[in-house]
Order: C-alpha cells, then structure tokens, then sequence
C-alpha cells in the first residue's frame, strides 16, 4: 500500500497571495485542478 504524502510547505501572507494570483492568471490549468485548489484554500481557510 502507498505510504500517505506528507506536505511541508504552508505559504502565508504575501508569498500566499502571489501565489494566488499566479494560479488565477494561468488558463492552462485544467478545470479539475481549479477546482482542487479552491477546496485546498477553504480547508486552509479552517485552520
């Protein structure tokens, strides 16, 4: 069986809103992974 992936990078303040930015100005981005990365800041947003 797969071990779990463990993530080791948290990005916060500026580096998390660059970030942002760059994913939303690049349309190559399939809509799946859009989608994942919605669900991602929402679970972060939790914390």
């Amino acid at each position: 069986m797969a071990k779990p992936l463990q993530t080791g990078l948290e990005l916060t303040g500026e580096d998390a809103l660059r970030f942002h930015r760059y994913m939303e100005g690049h349309e190559e981005l399939p809509q799946r992974g859009r989608e994942m990365m919605r669900v991602a800041v929402r679970l972060a947003e939790k914390e």
